[in-house]
Parts: C-alpha cells; sequence; structure tokens
C-alpha cells in the first residue's frame, strides 16, 4: 500500500473521529437557507447519525419549528446562549455534531463569536471541523455576501456552495464569479438542490413537519401525490448531500 494511500486513509478516519459545527449561512434574504438546514437535519436522521440542532432565530425560527425534538433556540453574539453548542462539541467525549442555522448576518460577524467561542482555533489544531454550508441566490448581492464570509474565515473552516433552485432559476453572477473560483480552486464543493412544486411546500408548512415527516403521511392529511412529489424531491435532494457527506460527519 502507498505512502498517500496511507495518508489519506488516515486523515479520513481523524475526520470521522473528530466532532463537528455545521453552519448553514447565506446572507442574502429569501435564498432557502432554512429550507437547507432543514434538509440536511433530515439527511442526518435518516442515516441515523447523533446530532443537536440550533436556531439562531430564536424561538421564532423555522429550524426549531419543524425538528423540535432536535432544536434548541440560540443567539449567537451572546455567550450564555451560544455557549450549549461548543459546550456539546467539545465538553463531551466521542463524536458530535452540531447543527446551527444561522440568522441574517456578516462574515465578520460570523467570525467574531467562532474566534470568541475558541472554535477556530480548535479548528486550526485539527480537534474541530467547521462547514459552513452557504446558500447562495441569483442576485450580486448574494455573491457579494459570500465573498465577505470567505474574506472573514478564510480556509480555517470547509465550505459546501448550495444552489437552490427553488428560489432561483439561474445562478449567472455567482457561476462568473472570482469568488467561485477562488472558493473551488480551495477545496469548495458545490451542489445543486432542485425546486420542489410550491403546492406541495405550502402543504408541509401548512402541516408544520419535517420534510421526511410529510413523505410519511404524519401531521397531515395530504394525498398521495403531494407525498410522493416530496417524496422523489427528498431523495434528489438527499443524493446531492450524499456528494458532500464528508463534510456532514
Amino acid at each position: 500500500m502507498s505512502t498517500a494511500t496511507i495518508n489519506e486513509k488516515s486523515k479520513t478516519a481523524a475526520t470521522a473521529a473528530k466532532p463537528r459545527l455545521i453552519l448553514t449561512h447565506g446572507e442574502k434574504g429569501g435564498v432557502g437557507k432554512t429550507t437547507v438546514a432543514r434538509l440536511v437535519a433530515d439527511f442526518l436522521a435518516s442515516r441515523d447519525a447523533a446530532f443537536r440542532a440550533f436556531d439562531a432565530e430564536g424561538a421564532a425560527g423555522q429550524l426549531l419549528r419543524f425538528h423540535p425534538a432536535q432544536t434548541s433556540a440560540v443567539e449567537v453574539d451572546k455567550a450564555a446562549a451560544i455557549a450549549p453548542v461548543l459546550d456539546y462539541l467539545m465538553d463531551g467525549n466521542g463524536k458530535r455534531l452540531a447543527l446551527v442555522d444561522l440568522g441574517a448576518r456578516s462574515g465578520e460577524d460570523l467570525k467574531d463569536w467562532l474566534y470568541k467561542g475558541g472554535a477556530l482555533e480548535e479548528a486550526e489544531a485539527g480537534e474541530l471541523g467547521i462547514t459552513v454550508i452557504y446558500v447562495v441566490g441569483g442576485a450580486v448581492d448574494s455573491v457579494g455576501h459570500l465573498k465577505e464570509c470567505y474574506a472573514a474565515l478564510g480556509s480555517e473552516v470547509e465550505y459546501v456552495i448550495v444552489k437552490n433552485f427553488g428560489v432561483a432559476a439561474k445562478f449567472d453572477v455567482y457561476e462568473g464569479s472570482n469568488t467561485r473560483k477562488d472558493l473551488l480552486a480551495a477545496g469548495a464543493k458545490e451542489i445543486s438542490i432542485p425546486a420542489l412544486d410550491g403546492t406541495v411546500y405550502q402543504s408541509v408548512d401548512k402541516a408544520s413537519v419535517a420534510f421526511s415527516a410529510f413523505c410519511d403521511g404524519q401531521g397531515t392529511d395530504a394525498g398521495y401525490t403531494e407525498k410522493r412529489y416530496c417524496r422523489t424531491w427528498l431523495r434528489e435532494c438527499f443524493a446531492a448531500l450524499d456528494e458532500v457527506a464528508g463534510l456532514l460527519q
């Protein structure tokens, strides 16, 4: 066996063993950031991954609404409020996963609490994995915010860029940007999420249950067709997330 193969296996084992902080981010309003957070929560649960979720939008947050059993409300700008996230990851033994759905904030705001809480230092030391799932929109502002986030966090974290076709039909600005080139050159991953039929999405919203629960008919009187539409969409979304599964574990 080559030295390169041994090193790669060692790297994979180390990644699998350390705790990981997963952040869903996206400065531009309406890009579907929380939809992606809900998908990630469903994805982790479907793979029997033990995780805790935190909603930075507070008690009215959508991740808390759709995944109440796994989710707690937090405020990332207050040490006492954000403590449960990093305490859960770093004070325990064994592999731990934390998913945080961020509210609207700048890259510098995000860096501030990661720095003050020691997360960036732990990541640099190889003791913590940090994955930023950044959901881009079709507008120029969305790319500008992504550039700001990358400038603030740099290579201390790993990036998954999500093109959400549920909110935009094309991403020309992002795809032609130097920010995209820089991120991909630095090892960032890129995935696409398909659109869910609008009527079905509204039915899930009305039911206030996880996408997977809706597919199974839990908490809803939706008919066969709506549940099947959701199930097909969820399967396609999970296939996309499978492409970056190594950054979600």
